[in-house]
């Protein structure tokens, strides 16, 4: 029996500082975004996350995977979240900074040094 596209697609989720670090990997295209979709999707619930996602590992990435993280983005920018982004890939990256597009990402080179998270008042 085969893994679903999003177990496939997801290699980690672990926390990293205050924020979340997802590493994606594979093929983000149509067929696998939907899985994936539905696990960020569960993430980003509650509309105040900060997620990283590392796309290093991605192998390709079409328009769908460009849908996936505007969802994210829009879910995960509440009050306090954001969405950035790990990528190093030629294609990801002109499909990312694609001028027609506008997107607008934070996009970095390297995983970040973690961010300690605040103590609650």
């Amino acid at each position: 029996m085969t893994p679903p596209p999003a177990v496939i697609c997801v290699k980690e989720v672990r926390p990293h500082g205050d924020c979340t670090l997802v590493v994606l990997c594979g093929e983000i295209d149509i067929h696998t975004a939907p899985g994936v979709i539905e696990f960020l999707d569960d993430l980003t619930y509650d509309n105040d996350t900060d997620l990283l996602i590392d796309l290093r590992p991605v192998d390709f990435m079409d328009f769908a995977g460009v849908r996936l993280l505007e969802r994210t983005r829009t879910r995960s920018s509440g009050r306090h979240g954001r969405l950035r982004l790990i990528c190093t890939g030629r294609a990801t990256l002109y499909l990312l900074h694609h001028p027609r597009l506008r997107l607008g990402y934070e996009i970095l080179s390297e995983l970040p040094a973690p961010v300690p998270p605040q103590a609650a008042a």
